[in-house]
C-alpha cells in the first residue's frame, strides 16, 4: 500500500486509510487461504503493518496518530479477516 504521509492524518481521521487497507489486505488474505496458509491473527498482523508505516514517515508520528493509526489498521485487518474467512 502506498501511504499518503502528507495526508496521512486526514486520511485516517475520515476512514480513507482502512477502507483502502482493507481493499489491499483482502486481496492478500485470498492469497494466502488459497495456498493453504492460515491467516496471521489480526492483532499481530496490524502490529506489523503500522510499524511500517511508523518507519516509512519522514518524521516520527505523533503520539495521538499513532495511537489511531494502529486502531485504524486494526480494524482494517479484523474486517478483511472476517470477510475472507467468511468466503
Amino acid at each position: 500500500m502506498n501511504v499518503d504521509y502528507t495526508h496521512l492524518e486526514r486520511d485516517v481521521e475520515d476512514g480513507t486509510f482502512r477502507t483502502r487497507l482493507e481493499l489491499e489486505l483482502i486481496d492478500g488474505f485470498r492469497t494466502i487461504r488459497e495456498s493453504g496458509e492460515r491467516l496471521p491473527t489480526a492483532s499481530h498482523y496490524a502490529s506489523q503493518i503500522a510499524e511500517i508505516v511508523s518507519h516509512g514517515a519522514a518524521a516520527p508520528l505523533n503520539p495521538e496518530l499513532a495511537f489511531h493509526l494502529y486502531q485504524e489498521i486494526l480494524l482494517a485487518v479484523e474486517a478483511a479477516r472476517t470477510k475472507v474467512l467468511g468466503e
